[in-house]
């Protein structure tokens, strides 16, 4: 992506632009390559002009039938941005050379994209065997980095092993990221980090780094790692993106907003930026202006064919809190027709906002709904002593939470830190420096999100339980 960026700054692409822009203002259609005009398309699209890369590659296709790149990038566009997997296999099936690596990889994509993975990693394997042989490195480690796009770790690290090219940059960083789809940010970050010593302006080095360093609850450190790739580049989406998940997880909703809002600028389409800003309008008291950012969402998400699940329980919350508990309601029916939506969850939505209003029977036949679909799931049992808590049932919601923690005390573990929080209310004051230590100890993350509010503002987790014991 850098490299691509060095060539378009390059007086050859700025010369071969300069003719295609001449061409089109003086009507006097002029011969490009195939290759020239993929990559005229590729400057416009990465510039935010989609119509205008779009039109590039559709004079391309009309000049070059066949050619692979524009209608791989055709194909590409149809598959992630519109989510129409028939249109993108329309156009790799339309490419001449079937064998050509990029259309290997699309073919392969849509394979994936449809839920096929294991077909789209034998038909991988068997192509292989298929190009020049001068092109397997390349191919085994493209299709590593594929796998891992689509986060297939397993798959993605067995063709990595057949790659010997170690020393590679792209070979290490693919390394990093299954160790991070694995859960194992501590090797991520130390490959990332051995990464940057070699590239200390890559902007999506610094973007990796801070995105495991935010997994590792190292929210602070993951900020920094932001503002550096803000710095390389202040209008990097996705460093605006990280740098604002940063500050909501420290509950900084202010600050979060403003480079949410930052990132909608360069993003006005990304349906979840939307959501974001209203969590952060939620989180600070105002849902009557978090439900219009709702909405945004949900228009966009219905435009790109994006499942309108998450969005819609966030409305159903905010109608809740703005006292329209039938439209919540509603809002929860809606989603359960959502074929991507998990059905329990909705069940433990409804209880909560049907407790929240004091319809407690309903609530607790919700409740019951719920755990009877999963067969009494513990995820499920804790979500609900969740909404119990939260709609100020202190007491029951202690007696859930304690038999939640039972059999949930290991390392990373839930339940904690709202166990802390229900002693803390009930005035249980050694059960609550109990669970408090437990908690930041087992999940600081979750100490946090919980108990934060009670402990000055960014103070680290890990301080929470002296902070308690030289208040005593």
């Amino acid at each position: 992506m850098e490299k691509k960026e060095n060539y378009f700054n390059s007086p050859e692409f700025q010369e071969t632009l300069h003719r295609y822009e001449s061409s089109l203002q003086e009507d006097h259609p002029e011969y490009f390559g195939s290759d020239e005009l993929s990559d005229i398309a590729e400057y416009y699209y990465d510039s935010g002009k989609r119509k205008e890369a779009v039109d590039v590659l559709d004079y391309a296709i009309q000049l070059h039938p066949g050619a692979a790149m524009p209608l791989v990038f055709k194909g590409r566009i149809a598959l992630i941005d519109n989510k129409d997997i028939d249109t993108a296999q329309h156009y790799a099936d339309m490419i001449a050379d079937q064998l050509d690596l990029d259309c290997l990889y699309l073919q392969a994509e849509i394979m994936i994209t449809r839920g096929n993975v294991e077909e789209a990693d034998n038909f991988l394997n068997n192509a292989m065997h298929q190009i020049d042989e001068d092109d397997v490195p390349d191919y085994v480690l493209d299709i590593a980095t594929i796998f891992i796009d689509y986060n297939q770790p397993d798959i993605a690290a067995k063709w990595l092993a057949m790659s010997d090219e170690d020393d590679l940059l792209d070979y290490r960083e693919v390394k990093a990221r299954i160790a991070f789809a694995k859960g194992d940010y501590e090797q991520s970050e130390q490959i990332f980090e051995q990464l940057l010593d070699e590239d200390p302006y890559s902007g999506k080095y610094w973007n990796s780094l801070a995105v495991t360093q935010l997994m590792s609850n190292r929210i602070n450190d993951s900020i920094t790692s932001s503002e550096y790739s803000i710095a390389i580049d202040p209008e990097d989406e996705e460093a605006l993106l990280n740098k604002a998940n940063g500050l909501f997880s420290l509950g900084n909703f202010t600050e979060a907003m403003d480079y949410y809002q930052r990132f909608l600028k360069l993003c006005p389409e990304e349906g979840a930026a939307y959501m974001f800003v209203g969590n952060c309008l939620l989180n600070m008291g105002r849902p009557e202006e978090a439900m219009p950012q709702y909405n945004k969402a949900l228009e966009c998400f219905k435009k790109y064919n994006i499942s309108t699940s998450e969005v819609n329980q966030c409305r159903a919350f905010t109608l809740s809190q703005l006292g329209h508990i039938e439209q919540a309601l509603e809002c929860l029916a809606e989603t359960d027709n959502d074929p991507d939506c998990n059905h329990s969850e909705i069940n433990v939505i409804r209880g909560h906002i049907l407790l929240e209003h004091g319809r407690v029977k309903e609530a607790i036949k919700s409740f019951v709904e719920a755990l009877q679909a999963t067969h009494f799931s513990h995820e499920i049992f804790f979500r609900i002593a969740i909404s119990v808590y939260d709609c100020g049932y202190p007491t029951i919601a202690y007696r859930m939470f304690k038999t939640y923690h039972e059999a949930h005390h290991n390392p990373g573990d839930e339940g904690a830190a709202y166990l802390a929080a229900c002693c803390r209310q009930l005035q249980k004051h050694d059960e609550y420096l109990k669970y408090l230590n437990i908690a930041c100890q087992q999940n600081p993350s979750e100490a946090r999100k919980v108990l934060g509010e009670y402990f000055p503002t960014g103070m680290d987790p890990k301080d929470y339980f002296d902070y308690e014991k030289v208040k005593e």
